[in-house]
């Protein structure tokens, strides 16, 4: 069995490095983009799933 949150970590990782090595053209400044980007992916999904949790099914 495959966690949600280990795949949502996995695809947030790819999709910020392909974003930052596009958007930034020194390494330095790629690092910082990707690790807010990524961190910006994990923390949105992490309070939008708590902010629809009590929602009916």
């Amino acid at each position: 069995m495959q966690s949600h949150l280990l795949l949502l970590a996995i695809f947030a990782f790819f999709v910020s490095l392909v974003f930052a090595v596009i958007a930034k053209d020194t390494a330095r400044e790629q690092i910082r983009l990707g690790g807010l980007m990524f961190a910006g992916f994990l923390g949105s999904a992490i309070v939008l799933g708590w902010l629809m949790y009590p929602l009916p099914l």
